[in-house]
C-alpha cells in the first residue's frame, strides 16, 4: 500500500494482516503430498538406528516395547512421543506397527492421519481420519482433523458439518467453535466469527490463539479491544513475538509511538534479528516524527539482516533524500530496483533527483 508524504511515495510500516491463526496442526499447504519414505526394515522397538537423541519417554517406551512386542497400544504412545519431538516419519512408523496389530482401532487411524496431517500429505490423511469414523462415528479428533482440512480446502459448508458432529459429541470442544469461527471469517460474517471464537476462550481460557486471532481482528478496525486480547495472551506468554508485534502495531497505528518503540525494542531485546521491529522504528522516526536522521541506522540494520528488503532499502535511500543527501538516496533506489525492477516507488524516486 503506498502512502503520499512530503511529495513522495512511502511504504508503509511492515504489520501482519489476519493470518496465521489457525494452530499448529492447520499449518499444512495443500498441494502434492511429501514423499513418504518409511524404513521397512528397520527393527520394532529399536532407537540406535536414528541416531537422534531421544526423550526418556520414548527410551522409556522403547524398554517396554522390547518386553512386550504385541502391544499394540505401546506403539501409538511411542508414536505420539516421537510427535511430540516432530520425529514424523519414525511417528508413522510406529504407528503403522500398531495397525498391524490391531487394525480395528480407530484412534489408531486417527493418529495416523495426524502425522500424515502434519507431514503435509492431506490425501493420506483424510483416507486415515475417514476409517477412524468408520470404525468409531464419534471419534471427535478425527472428526476435528476433517473440519480443518474441509477450511484449508474452502469447503466451508462440510467445515461447519464436521465441526457440528464433532461438538454433538461433546459440547465442551473449544477447537470445534475456533474452527468455525475462522470459517465465519472467511465468509465475511464478522459478527458470528467473533461469537464463536469468544465461546472457545470462554470454554479454554489458557487458549492463546484464540487471544490473538481477536487481538489481530480488532486492530484491524483500530479499536482498543485489541489491547484487552493482545494483553491477555501476553499474560498466557509474556514474551510470545506475535503478541508482542501485534500489539505494538495496534499501538503504532492509533498514534502512542513511544509505547510502540518500547515493545520493539523489548523483541529486539529478546530476538535481536527481529527483521521488523528494526524497520517500523525507522519508519516511525522517517515518516511519522519527521526526522530521517535517526531513520538511517534502523533501516541499515533492517538490510543487515535482509540484503534484499526492498522496502528498507528504498526507505534508506528516501531518509537520504530527505537529507538532501542526493548521491547517497540514488545509490539506494538503484540498489532496491535491482532487488525488484518493479519498484516503482525507487524509480519515482530517481526521477525526483534527475528532475531537480
Amino acid at each position: 500500500m503506498k502512502h503520499f508524504v512530503n511529495g513522495a511515495f512511502n511504504r508503509k510500516p511492515h504489520f501482519c494482516a489476519m493470518k496465521n491463526f489457525i494452530p499448529a496442526l492447520l499449518f499444512l499447504v495443500l498441494t502434492t503430498a511429501c514423499n513418504e519414505q518409511h524404513q521397512e526394515n528397520s527393527t520394532p522397538g529399536s532407537i540406535e538406528e536414528t541416531g537422534t537423541e531421544t526423550s526418556d519417554k520414548v527410551q522409556e517406551l522403547t524398554l517396554q516395547i522390547r518386553q512386550n512386542p504385541k502391544k499394540a497400544s505401546l506403539y501409538k504412545q511411542r508414536a505420539e512421543a516421537y510427535l511430540e519431538e516432530s520425529m514424523l516419519l519414525l511417528a508413522l512408523e510406529d504407528i503403522d506397527r500398531a495397525l498391524l496389530i490391531d487394525s480395528t482401532s480407530a484412534d489408531f487411524h486417527a493418529l495416523k492421519g495426524d502425522i500424515q496431517y502434519m507431514n503435509k500429505a492431506p490425501d493420506k490423511a483424510v483416507r486415515s481420519f475417514e476409517r477412524a469414523l468408520e470404525l468409531d462415528p464419534e471419534n471427535t479428533d478425527a472428526l476435528l482433523k476433517m473440519a480443518e482440512i474441509q477450511l484449508l480446502l474452502r469447503q466451508y459448508q462440510k467445515c461447519f458439518d464436521y465441526a457440528n458432529r464433532a461438538l454433538r459429541v461433546n459440547e465442551q470442544l473449544y477447537m470445534a467453535y475456533f474452527i468455525k469461527g475462522y470459517a465465519h471469517f472467511e465468509l465475511g460474517d464478522s459478527t458470528l466469527f467473533v461469537s464463536s471464537v469468544q465461546t472457545a476462550l470462554e470454554l479454554n481460557p489458557d487458549f492463546f490463539d484464540g487471544f490473538t486471532m481477536l487481538g489481530s481482528f480488532y486492530a484491524s478496525l483500530e479499536s482498543d479491544l485489541a489491547l484487552d486480547y493482545y494483553n491477555s495472551a501476553l499474560d498466557l506468554r509474556p514474551d510470545h513475538p506475535e503478541a508482542l508485534y501485534g500489539k505494538a502495531m495496534h499501538l503504532q497505528n492509533t498514534g502512542r509511538l513511544e509505547e510502540a518503540i518500547e515493545i520493539y525494542e523489548q523483541l529486539i531485546s529478546l530476538n535481536n534479528e527481529h527483521l521488523y521491529a528494526w524497520y517500523n522504528q525507522g519508519y516511525i522516526w522517517l515518516e511519522i516524527e519527521g526526522e530521517p536522521e535517526k531513520a538511517i541506522p534502523f533501516f541499515e540494520k533492517a538490510i543487515e539482516l535482509n540484503p534484499a528488503y526492498v522496502d528498507a532499502i528504498y526507505n534508506l535511500g528516501l531518509s537520504y533524500e530527505r537529507m538532501n543527501q542526493m548521491a547517497q538516496a540514488e545509490q539506494y533506489y538503484r540498489q532496491a530496483l535491482e532487488v525488484d525492477p518493479q519498484y516503482d516507488l525507487a524509480a519515482l524516486g530517481l526521477e525526483r533527483i534527475f528532475s531537480n
